[in-house]
């Protein structure tokens, strides 16, 4: 094992042992095979109002409950990357938002305070690769896989293992994560591209995704065979 992989984790702070311990060589390094597709959960004009800004700043959650302020904008470039890595290799992207119009009647998401929103809110960060061509799935709940029909076309294209980026950690993202690992699908955690507005949540999801249902790994770790 690499001195690599011996480096410090975001969760190390706030997981004591003995199950610290237990996460640390769990699993193989994930590989991007012509069989893997990659999610991209919820980066729309929300989670990136407010600028880029530490969401502890006084008023900046009262302003924009939503927010995920500076974390939001560290995971612009390397979710990109990885959106442009996929394209390169011709394997599938898919990117998710909220079903703004069904969501008018069925409710949200989550039970956490938000303002009222708009259409617009709901469009993918114009600074997010996302492009008109690119599979788009509208979702009412947490999970990707609820009610969308993302799995029926994941299994079309022959997908068995996923990547995974996007907001929040503790939520959609970790919604989709325990489905997809359900639904049989190898899944890797990007950590570089996945945030939450608080810090000690993301950690301890990112822990417990980990533990129990895939890989968390940085970018720079992944390798394909392609």
């Amino acid at each position: 094992m690499s001195d690599d992989r011996l480096k410090k984790r975001v969760w190390d702070p706030y997981i004591p042992e003995p199950f610290l311990s237990k996460v640390g060589h769990q699993r193989a390094l994930p590989l991007i095979t012509k069989n893997s597709g990659l999610l991209v959960i919820d980066l729309y004009n929300l989670v990136f109002e407010g600028g880029n800004r530490s969401v502890q700043e006084d008023g900046l959650l009262d302003q924009y409950p939503a927010t995920c302020g500076e974390k939001a904008y560290q995971a612009i470039e390397p979710t990109n990357q990885l959106i442009s890595l996929f394209r390169d290799k011709a394997l599938p992207i898919f990117f998710s938002t909220k079903d703004f119009e069904r969501s008018q009647k069925a409710g949200d998401a989550t039970l956490r305070p938000r303002k009222q929103s708009r259409a617009e809110d709901y469009k993918i960060f114009p600074e997010i690769d996302f492009r008109p061509t690119d599979n788009l799935i509208k979702k009412l709940r947490a999970s990707t896989f609820f009610n969308t029909g993302l799995n029926d076309y994941l299994t079309r294209l022959d997908v068995d293992s996923l990547f995974i980026v996007g907001e929040s950690t503790s939520g959609c993202v970790r919604a989709s994560v325990v489905d997809a690992f359900s639904l049989g699908y190898r899944v890797c955690v990007v950590e570089d591209c996945v945030f939450d507005q608080n810090p000690i949540s993301h950690a301890v999801n990112l822990y417990d995704m980990q533990h129990k249902y895939g890989q968390v790994t940085e970018l720079w770790e992944l390798k394909t065979d392609l």
